[in-house]
């Protein structure tokens, strides 16, 4: 679980990045779960947007993501755009968390 300090950092991170996953008409499906999955360990921090003809709602979809990909954090989220976060699992992270308090 992340703390609001550690989710102002990774905020202030990705303020650059462009969304690398779309999730379109078809929701969250498990072929985007396992392409998300493997994107982490290369990425660890992505941004996510739903787009407009999408049938999936923002909270929908961050609970099928959270739950279909092994220690996935959700960061945040603006209009339809979600940021997500999971350290590396086989190198290490880009990321160093500040610590909790």
């Amino acid at each position: 679980m992340l703390n609001a300090k550690q989710r102002q950092f990774l905020k202030a991170e990705a303020h650059t990045l462009k969304p690398v996953v779309h999730i379109g008409k078809a929701g969250v499906t498990p072929s985007l779960a396992a392409e998300l999955d493997v994107m982490l360990d290369s990425l660890e921090l992505v941004k996510i947007k739903i787009n407009p003809n999408s049938f999936e709602d923002k909270e929908t979809a961050i609970a099928a993501l959270c739950a279909k990909v092994e220690g996935l954090e959700h960061v945040w989220t603006v209009g339809h755009t979600m940021l997500f976060f999971r350290p590396s699992r086989t190198k290490e992270t880009q990321y160093p968390l500040p610590v909790k308090a």
